[in-house]
């Protein structure tokens, strides 16, 4: 005697579904032909397939057959049927889809994956032309010309009205030697209301004006007071090749392209292929209401690039004046640099813009500033030579030694965490001091860091 299993009848037959007998697996062997699979269908006529050749050690067995007119099961049990030439070509489809995605993730998984972080205005995007210069095929002149020069001429115009708008917020006017000019920038209306150029306004006619308002007494004592409202710093440079980028015929150079602002909106994918790999760069606005597309960037990233602007210690955020810029990158980076997002990815940390943020130290010292009083360091010690002089050795070394000791003070910000995530970052931290807009510079930095 032994003991059976029932279970109903699943064969596509229209038999009744009376519960048929199994064997539990055995070791005894099977006589061949022993069985055969009969089915018989209500409509009459009869499919007859005979069971062949023996069932092997193991395989479950009809114990006792089912009454005419139901499916009797022989080899392992199942239903035997032939596949039909579409299931056939189902399959065949099936099997390719697999081999075609198992080809695909192979591919995605060699691709070099590097997201660009930072806050708004910290110069994500310059790092990125520098790459596309780099290591890519740059700027064609068609694409300066038609594309770029206009982007920054409205640039320059854009600045100009901000220093003006704050001469009158700061009650300067009283310091304005060119009212004509002044009055002429100001009400001209082939401007819009954010400064941009319209299509009837070019820069080779109001270049002039620009150059006479940016010699102005006013408008020098609004910029020396810029970390009170919002302008784009690295924008002086304009203001001193004005005369150049005032020629009806001007192409910008590399360098202008860099210095032009163009606010990300979104995520912005650059390929570049370096060295026959595939490097795929993304670059997400840095505004807080951009931030939240981040999270779609985070899968599978081979390292992340965050970029912080060391200049930006005493200026506030364009969508929140009561929020320090720098305080708010600290943040930024604290909460990313512990997500286990990145548990794998490899971590680089750009302190960003050091030309401005040296030249800065001469006039703002970093604990005039209320959310950095607790800097102890050297105040950086103006060259009080004229002309273009340079200082002494012993300054020299007084000035390198408080825009070291004040670099350091922000980069120990950004490392150090709160207690209660002191062992949340798994990885280690690459840092950089970088100009963005230098090209040798970051040439140098991203060759220490962009094979991961």
């Amino acid at each position: 005697p032994v003991e059976v299993s029932t279970r109903n009848c699943s064969c596509p037959h229209e038999c009744e579904r009376t519960p048929r007998q199994f064997l539990p697996k055995s070791s005894g062997q099977i006589d061949p032909g022993a069985f055969e699979l009969r089915s018989t269908v209500e409509a009459g006529g009869g499919a007859r397939l005979a069971a062949a050749g023996a069932v092997a050690s193991g395989a479950s067995a009809v114990l006792q057959a089912a009454p005419r007119r139901h499916c009797r099961v022989a080899a392992m049990g199942l239903c035997a049927s032939k596949m039909s030439d579409e299931d056939r070509a189902a399959n065949e489809r099936s099997r390719q889809i697999d081999a075609m995605n198992a080809r695909d993730h192979d591919t995605e998984q060699k691709k070099i994956k590097l997201l660009l972080l930072g806050a708004g205005e910290s110069g994500k995007t310059t790092v990125l032309k520098q790459m596309q210069i780099i290591y890519g095929k740059g700027f064609a002149e068609e694409e300066l010309r038609l594309q770029w020069a206009p982007r920054i001429n409205e640039n320059v115009v854009a600045a100009m009205k901000a220093l003006c708008d704050a001469v009158e917020d700061l009650e300067l006017m009283d310091q304005v030697v060119n009212q004509t000019e002044f009055d002429s920038f100001q009400s001209n209306e082939a401007m819009n209301g954010v400064g941009l150029l319209s299509p009837e306004l070019s820069l080779s006619e109001i270049g002039p004006v620009i150059k006479v308002l940016w010699n102005d007494p006013g408008i020098q004592a609004a910029w020396e007071q810029r970390s009170e409202f919002q302008i784009i710093e690295s924008h002086v440079k304009y203001f001193e090749k004005i005369d150049a980028m005032s020629d009806p015929e001007y192409t910008p150079s590399e360098e202008d392209v860099l210095l032009c602002r163009s606010r990300t909106i979104g995520i912005v994918k650059t390929v570049l292929e370096i060295d026959k790999n595939e490097f795929n760069i993304f670059d997400v606005g840095g505004q807080r209401n951009e931030r939240r597309k981040w999270i779609h960037c985070f899968d599978e990233v081979t390292a992340v690039i965050f970029v912080a602007a060391l200049s930006e210690y005493d200026q506030t955020l364009f969508e929140d004046s009561s929020q320090n810029r720098m305080v708010e990158a600290i943040e930024i980076f604290r909460e990313h640099s512990t997500s286990s997002w990145f548990k794998t990815s490899a971590l680089i940390l750009f302190l960003n813009k050091s030309d401005l943020f040296e030249h800065k130290l001469g006039k703002k010292p970093i604990s005039s500033v209320e959310e950095w009083d607790d800097y102890q360091g050297p105040d950086y010690v103006v060259n009080p030579l004229t002309d273009g002089q340079a200082p002494d050795a012993e300054l020299q070394l007084q000035q390198q030694e408080a825009f070291d000791q004040g670099k350091n003070y922000f980069l120990k910000k950004f490392l150090e965490l709160p207690d209660d995530k002191q062992t949340e970052r798994s990885s280690d931290v690459y840092t950089h001091v970088t100009c963005a807009t230098n090209t040798d510079n970051v040439r140098k930095v991203c060759c220490l860091e962009i094979y991961i």
